[in-house]
């Protein structure tokens, strides 16, 4: 296997740079938790509370957007992994406690009503 990165590896390291050295001097140490979305190719960003905000603003301005999330020195790829990240993080933790923790198993009973169950089918 080559030692090549990948396209969000090399966003990453582009987002890193411009982070630490224009972007976090700009914002100050008041960012309290919000998301920073940073296009890697401009260097443009904004900043809200939620992720998915700040990149519809940043895509509002922008025609092209090669985008990766910061929030508290985490950097995320900009792909659908990062963007789930982003969107569970909007989730309170109270809604997120009361989810059913037997989905896949009683999948149907949630969706359908079928009654639930104890085991998978093919378990003794």
């Amino acid at each position: 296997m080559s030692g090549a990165k990948n396209r969000y590896d090399l966003a990453i390291e582009t987002a890193e740079k411009l982070y630490h050295e224009r972007i976090k001097g700009e914002l100050g140490d008041a960012l309290n938790g919000q998301w920073v979305v940073i296009d890697v190719n401009t260097g443009e960003y904004e900043v809200d509370e939620d992720g998915y905000v700040a990149l519809e603003a940043l895509e509002a301005r922008l025609t092209e957007v090669d985008h990766v999330f910061v929030r508290d020195e985490e950097f995320l790829p900009g792909n659908s992994l990062g963007l789930v990240k982003v969107l569970w993080s909007n989730i309170p933790q109270e809604e997120i406690d009361a989810m059913p923790h037997d989905g896949s198993l009683n999948y149907k009973h949630y969706l359908y009503g079928f009654p639930k169950r104890d085991k998978y089918p093919w378990e003794a």
